[in-house]
């Protein structure tokens, strides 16, 4: 008679699986789009049967969407608002110190995410993957609010603005949509996008020299 799995060991196991998965999605549907990558495929490169993906997935929007969100949360694989450099944002002593964590944090989100977003974006004819982007968008403005909200505890947000309208701002210059026009259109570096953040400073917070006064 075999022994009995632990309930730890199965669930490590799952998790195994299920980012197998995941990963082996995410290089098809990179290579082939969101519709040509079948399911079969991807349980072949997986090295799992084809029932074990929907066992774990349902479907293959939902498949997409746990792509979408490994991919966003990046290695740490936490919501973007519970990683430590949040925190290190409030905590920031000056506007500037406030900048380059921001912009260089929120460039490396964008840019992990854009390929992946891309091909979201691109099946958005079907109405669940449609659905998935309105939600993947909902999802960035809200943490980017929080954000923002970090700022303004912090005192770095320029006065003459609320938050609503930082976050808006915040929304329209940093996301992935800009980040595929500079980069693939424009010919931009990840590193110059980064840079960018002169333009974030100049909307949303005081001169260089009020710095001194805080």
């Amino acid at each position: 008679m075999a022994e009995p799995i632990e309930p730890d060991v199965r669930r490590a196991r799952s998790q195994r699986t299920r980012a197998r998965i995941v990963d082996a999605a995410t290089e098809l549907f990179l290579e082939h789009g969101y519709v040509a990558a079948r399911i079969e495929a991807i349980a072949a490169r997986a090295g799992v049967a084809v029932p074990t993906v929907y066992y774990l997935f349902g479907t293959k929007p939902s498949l997409l969407a746990a792509v979408l969100d490994t991919t966003v949360a990046g290695p740490a694989g936490t919501p973007i608002v519970e990683q430590s450099w949040v925190d290190a944002l409030g905590a920031a002593p000056v506007a500037d110190a406030a900048m380059r964590l921001l912009a260089a944090h929120a460039t490396a989100v964008v840019a992990r995410a854009a390929p992946i977003y891309d091909v979201v974006r691109r099946a958005a004819a079907e109405p669940e993957v449609a659905a998935l982007l309105a939600e993947s968008r909902r999802a960035r403005r809200s943490d980017q609010r929080r954000l923002v909200e970090l700022l303004a505890q912090a005192g770095h947000l320029c006065p003459s603005l609320d938050v609503d309208a930082a976050a808006d701002i915040l929304y329209g210059l940093v996301n992935e949509e800009v980040f595929l026009l500079l980069t693939a259109d424009c010919g931009w570096s990840r590193q110059r996008f980064e840079d960018w953040r002169a333009t974030l400073r100049h909307e949303l917070v005081e001169p260089v020299a009020d710095d001194h006064a805080r």
